[in-house]
């Protein structure tokens, strides 16, 4: 019989820290609400998995790996069977070194707790339960980001009412897949939902757990406090909430996406069958991969650019961003692909900001699964965009500490977890 248990812990930092995902500096001077790393753990027989998602940028890899071994201390559960997710959250803790924010490891030590910690508390709240999904469909709140010009170029975020946007490059992925969490007497638990749209909506220098922590606290007041729901983010590298052809209100429409994803789950929650007989299984693979390869050429124009006085222009920015890249000192980097199986659904880990192609490949090479798809899962290795992305330009391929991977890796990420996706079957 199934078991499962689900917790959050606090993990709001305090005052004064920075604040990354900009290329300018911001220290928080409020709260708009708390973050909160969330977990959940499944047992059945001799297997248990656990998923914990956490309102923060990112993660590097030596920080999941900490995570992993407390809750292993704590739990038993194997390492390699906890998945660490981040919401990717623009208002969140300092947890990386991204352009000109740093770090700040007092954080991120009470952050590595409070995050086993979640995964602990979720595991002694262990109950014979019963799951089920669901496939939600919204697709006027996210959209693609890149996008043809009149002049043949392809630019990121080209403006509102811009006249020479021509069209989107690429599609979006409308699913909001739903996992519903009961115990053996069908109370609700909680809930797991996953949407493909960046978590960059609110800006400005309050934290807050953006639209997902506004699809939680409503889902709160519907179905009690008690009940959590752990977000994860899909696959959106070229995916956010502009909308060029209208207007948008920054202070509230995070507000208006967790409203209508929670509608749509609350639509979509009655007609899900939920079934306690289903086999909980887990699948992990490092991937020994390449570095991008950088032009000469370019790397001499970076260091002109960076020995030209004390202004922090934009690509004075990106200049130094390239030269700590070129300061690495292996030319491979291990990079994981994680599969947790629950019944038929499926929780596959890509490891970076990936693009939403790639994702709609996994549902297409499996569809007889249900997937949840998280990006930004077990480290951090920047921007996954498809191949022909590169040759196209825009802001996701520059190169920088973490946009590393070489031009193929998201192919081959998506191959393999496809081969691990279909060994379950």
């Amino acid at each position: 019989m199934l078991q499962c248990g689900m917790s959050e812990t606090d993990i709001t930092p305090w005052l004064g820290l920075e604040i990354p995902g900009y290329l300018s500096i911001r220290n928080a001077t409020g709260v708009k609400d708390k973050l909160f790393a969330k977990a959940v753990v499944f047992c059945n027989n001799d297997q248990t998995t656990g998923i914990v998602a956490i309102d923060a940028l990112d993660l590097e890899r030596e920080d999941v790996l900490r995570i992993r071994a407390r809750a292993n201390y704590l739990t038993g559960i194997p390492m390699e069977n906890i998945m660490v997710c981040l919401t990717h959250t623009h208002t969140g803790g300092p947890v990386v070194n991204c352009f000109v924010t740093k770090r700040n490891e007092t954080y991120i030590d009470f952050l590595v707790n409070k995050a086993a910690d979640a995964i602990s508390l979720a595991y002694e709240n262990l109950v014979p339960a019963k799951v089920g999904s669901g496939n939600g469909m919204v697709g006027h709140i996210a959209f693609n980001r890149r996008y043809v010009m009149q002049d043949g170029s392809v630019k990121t975020n080209p403006g509102r009412m811009n006249p020479l946007i021509v069209k989107p490059v690429g599609p979006i992925d409308p699913d909001v897949m739903i996992m519903k969490i009961q115990d053996a007497n069908d109370k609700l638990i909680g809930a797991i939902i996953n949407f493909a749209c960046h978590l960059d909506v609110v800006g400005g220098s309050e934290y807050c757990a953006d639209y997902a922590g506004e699809l939680s606290k409503i889902l709160k007041s519907v179905y009690g406090k008690d009940f959590c729901c752990i977000f994860l983010t899909g696959l959106s590298g070229n995916i956010n909430h502009i909308d060029t052809k209208g207007t948008l209100s920054r202070s509230s429409h995070y507000k208006k996406m967790g409203e209508v994803l929670a509608g749509e789950t609350i639509k979509t929650m009655p007609f899900i069958t939920c079934c306690e007989d289903v086999l909980v299984g887990a699948r992990s693979k490092l991937l020994n991969m390449p570095l991008r390869t950088v032009q000469e050429e370019d790397v001499q124009k970076a260091r002109q650019l960076v020995a030209q006085g004390d202004d922090q222009s934009n690509e004075k920015i990106f200049a130094q961003e390239l030269l700590v890249f070129c300061q690495y000192q292996s030319k491979t980097t291990n990079v994981e692909v994680q599969v947790l199986k629950v019944g038929d659904m499926v929780f596959t880990g890509f490891p970076g900001d990936v693009f939403v192609e790639f994702g709609l490949r996994i549902k297409q090479g499996a569809p007889n699964q249900a997937h949840f798809i998280s990006s930004h899962a077990n480290g951090r290795n920047g921007y996954i965009p498809v191949r022909e992305a590169f040759s196209q330009g825009g802001y996701e391929v520059r190169t920088t500490r973490s946009n590393k991977l070489h031009h193929a890796a998201g192919d081959e990420i998506t191959a393999t977890a496809l081969e691990m996706i279909n060994y379950f079957q």
